[in-house]
């Protein structure tokens, strides 16, 4: 087993033992600054490096369908949601928006297919974990999920189901930017509330940029 392979297989066995101690605290409790973050950017500086043609002229909106590990409890069918707060907002040092989301203007959701928001932007490395774990090497789509997937949805003309996920999952980003905003501005003196243009209220202040579909098994070889 390769270098890399051992450390992601450490990186995952810590991340489910790190996930049974977070289910005993408050989600708002967590600050982004307490997990580092350094090799996902790697991974994707190493990504865009070899694929910047691609990226380039990739549209917002892609999707992807895959299966999930059934030897990790924590992954099970859902939605990874990546969208950008639509508004540009400069973040200066210790801005309020900055603080409450240092991924800022970019937020992750999982949200399992009961409408069970599993993971919000305040838990972006096991969003991440979850998403390199079910991705990272794969070059070709599961064309017995995809073949799934296009009879759910009727080929993408019924979208009911994911239209309701992603609504959820921005109900629950609303929800949790206003506990944070304010628990930042609690913490102590330095705390600030984010100005007006750069807090997030609703689905019209955010685009898709992609999501990923957990769903099913794919047995194929």
């Amino acid at each position: 087993m390769s270098d890399q392979l051992r450390y992601r297989d450490r990186q995952l066995k810590r991340l489910q033992e790190e996930i049974l101690d977070m289910d005993e605290l408050n989600e708002d409790d967590i600050s982004l600054t307490e997990f580092t973050l350094d090799d996902f950017r790697q991974d994707l500086v190493n990504y865009f490096n070899a694929n910047k043609d691609m990226l380039k002229d990739a549209p917002d909106g892609l999707y992807a369908v895959v299966p999930p590990d059934t030897g990790v409890k924590i992954i099970a069918p859902g939605v990874i949601f990546c969208l950008k707060h639509i508004t540009p907002v400069p973040l200066a040092s210790g801005s309020g928006s900055g603080a409450v989301n240092p991924l800022q203007p970019y937020f992750l959701v999982y949200i399992r297919d009961d409408g069970n928001v599993r993971f919000t932007f305040a838990q972006p490395k096991q969003i991440l974990e979850i998403y390199r774990h079910l991705c990272s090497g794969q070059t070709a789509s599961c064309e017995t999920l995809c073949g799934l997937f296009d009879a759910e949805t009727d080929n993408g003309s019924r979208m009911e189901k994911y239209s309701g996920l992603l609504t959820r999952a921005i109900d629950s980003i609303v929800h949790t930017f206003r506990k944070r905003s304010v628990g930042d501005l609690l913490a102590g003196r330095g705390g600030k509330l984010p100005t007006q243009a750069a807090q997030v209220k609703d689905a019209d202040d955010f685009e898709l940029i992609t999501w990923l579909v957990i769903k099913g098994e794919c047995n194929e070889a």
